[in-house]
């Protein structure tokens, strides 16, 4: 509530009115909160487990966060939509829920600051979406982990529009998306569209680390123009990198890749900067500046990076649309794992740059030195010059600028080098390389997983179990199921029909159970259940087999389509719909077989809201026909619920 104070001040009395704090540990106490705060006020969630709390913000000016960061967890169908501006929202978990086809959290508002939030282990679209409408939303100290389904949907989105929308994305990180890599679409971030590509997002990317991102290709899809990316750890991803497409003018510096692939391709695109990153213990490709037809690479600019016992740069020779004006200004490049380089054009611009190991091309008329470079090994296991290395003071200029982009700050000059320390001013007195000669100051990397993502991360203040599922439909004898599971937790499960069975029956923390069935000897409709415990916390999943129901889950391309809640005392959801359906009806019918609700309509799309107030308590069976698209064969789906 709002608190009101009167002060006397020199014999006159002046009124401050307090913000308000709202506390609230339900949806219905969140929506009268939102309803009465004004802007500037606070509703705080109180520590807790929440299931299916969908969060609409829509007033101005407010703060949502956590009593203590990390104290609040939602889980189930919980997700949050963003539609107002000056939001700050702050300190919350979203773990182990499933909400199909729908985002986490949907920002349609501006100046809005996402912060210490941790998306982890959920089914959904995407994560985190900036819709193209939002403009300098900041996202930091956030943890961006796990989701459950492969599907082609990035982790964090931001679309752009035909104004920048100056974006960050800050002390973040982005772990473990499993996937092959290649093209699957799980790009822990994208900023833009191949259709937005021609437009200026100026989204800052800082700070921030990834690790066994190999859901795509591209631990980062940069598809719009002029955006920055610095001081960021690539480290252990087996299968991808740091990718610019097809927008122009991308600036990367200040970035450590490290181990397995993770380096940077430039795929299209042309403007491109790359300057002041350490390359490590890469297995493939540094650098693979690509020979793709659909936009060949122009005026791509390489300078003062450091490259050490990793695979080759590829420089695009191989094909017939090669870059064309490539420029390389002092880099350091030394014991290599293969070859220094490949791939070469023979047109590129060689300018005081430093090789040792086996270049794996001719080497350049000019602009390319084998020298030793006298690296030395510093306590944190990186390397940097020694004293009297041919690399300090080996600098030389004749180079294009790095441009500065309108109302974005970054180290256009190259004045500091990758551990932020000031370079001379005069070119020529500049290291070749990522880093001056420092007898103080270890290179390395400026974001690790301890310094990045929220505050709490590791401090385990919330204790949870959960599944994604709270019900399964098994067809027949030995069919099975797989319910995922999250937890931070040791857990038992125990089942009450002795046809059920689970794999494990034990376990600790983030696990995958197999649900299977054994023979039904009766040839009937029958349910059971799975109840997964831990110390005071338990989760129960209902089991049905109904030969007489033709739903399976295996029907509905892609996705499961969900019903929720279940039980429910109001209305119940139906989630994942497919899109584009034609002539659907459903049809509610009680345990006796009695129809007590039927309705046409015309389309669906992924989500419908039922109204069941008027059922008495009981169980009911939801059964939804429709045409998908313009096939004229009824498919029929059904779902068995609980009205409390």
């Amino acid at each position: 509530m709002r608190y009101i104070f009167l002060f006397l001040f020199g014999g006159f009395s002046v009124l401050l009115v307090a913000q308000g704090r709202y506390d609230v540990s339900s949806s219905t106490e969140f929506s009268i909160a939102q309803g009465q705060a004004s802007a500037g006020d606070t509703i705080v969630w109180l520590a807790g487990t929440y299931a299916g709390v969908r969060m609409d913000i829509e007033k101005d000016g407010l703060v949502i966060t956590a009593d203590t960061y990390g104290t609040v967890l939602f889980t189930g169908g919980s997700r949050a939509v963003i539609d107002a501006d000056e939001i700050t929202f702050a300190g919350l978990q979203y773990v182990g829920g499933s909400i199909g086809s729908l985002n986490v959290i949907n920002v349609n508002g501006r100046d809005v600051l996402i912060t210490h939030v941790n998306i982890q282990n959920y089914t959904s679209h995407k994560y985190l979406v900036v819709e193209k409408e939002s403009r300098r939303v900041t996202i930091n100290h956030c943890n961006f982990e796990n989701r459950i389904n492969l599907d082609d949907k990035n982790i964090l989105s931001i679309l752009v529009d035909s104004e920048p929308g100056y974006h960050k994305i800050q002390y973040c990180s982005f772990k473990h998306f499993d996937g092959v890599g290649q093209d699957q679409g799980i790009e822990p971030i994208r900023i833009g569209l191949s259709t937005q590509g021609h437009l200026d997002s100026r989204t800052l990317v800082e700070y921030c680390y990834f690790t066994q991102c190999n859901g795509d290709g591209e631990i980062i899809s940069h598809k719009s123009r002029q955006n920055v990316y610095r001081y960021n750890t690539f480290e252990d991803n087996p299968v991808a990198e740091l990718v610019l497409r097809h927008g122009d003018e991308g600036v990367v510096y200040g970035n450590f890749f490290l181990n397995n692939m993770g380096g940077i391709r430039v795929r299209e695109g042309s403007d491109h900067f790359i300057y002041n990153n350490y390359f490590g213990g890469l297995n493939r490709r540094s650098i693979f500046l690509q020979n793709d037809p659909s936009d060949p690479l122009v005026d791509i600019h390489i300078y003062h990076n450091t490259f050490v016992d990793t695979e080759e740069v590829r420089l695009g020779g191989n094909g017939s649309n090669q870059p064309s004006n490539v420029i390389l200004a002092n880099n350091v490049f030394t014991d290599p794992q293969g070859q220094l380089f490949d791939e070469e054009t023979g047109s590129e611009t060689w300018i005081s740059n430093i090789a040792f190991g086996n270049l794996g091309i001719d080497m350049p008329s000019s602009g390319l030195s084998d020298l030793d470079p006298q690296l030395y090994e510093n306590t944190d296991g990186y390397y940097q010059p020694v004293e009297l290395s041919p690399l300090v003071a080996g600098g030389s200029d004749g180079y294009p600028e790095v441009p500065l982009y309108t109302g974005m700050e970054y180290d256009n000059e190259i004045a500091l080098d990758i551990m932020q320390v000031s370079r001379p001013i005069s070119i020529a007195d500049r290291a070749i390389g990522a880093s001056e000669y420092s007898a103080t100051i270890n290179v390395k990397p400026h974001a690790t997983e301890m310094n990045t993502g929220p505050s709490y991360l590791f401090d385990n203040l919330v204790d949870y179990l959960t599944a994604t599922v709270s019900q399964i439909y098994i067809g027949g004898s030995g069919d099975s199921r797989a319910v995922n599971l999250s937890s931070n937790l040791d857990w038992t499960v125990t089942s009450d029909q002795p046809w059920i069975a689970s794999d494990p029956i034990s376990g600790s923390g983030d696990a995958t159970l197999q649900i299977t069935i054994a023979a039904n000897e009766a040839g009937s409709s029958r349910s059971g259940s799975i109840t997964i415990m831990s110390n005071d916390q338990s989760v129960t999943i209902e089991v049905f087999q109904d030969p007489g129901l033709s739903a399976s889950v295996d029907e509905v391309e892609h996705e499961e389509v969900l019903l929720y809640p279940n039980p429910t005392n109001g209305s119940i959801q139906l989630l994942n719909l497919p899109q584009g359906i034609l002539n659907s009806s459903i049809e509610i019918q009680d345990s006796n077989g009695r129809s007590v609700f039927s309705k046409d309509y015309d389309t669906l799309g992924k989500g419908l809201e039922i109204e069941v107030d008027s059922l008495l308590p009981g169980t009911y069976i939801l059964t939804l026909k429709y045409s998908p698209g313009v096939v004229t064969d009824q498919v029929e789906l059904s779902r068995r619920f609980v009205k409390e």
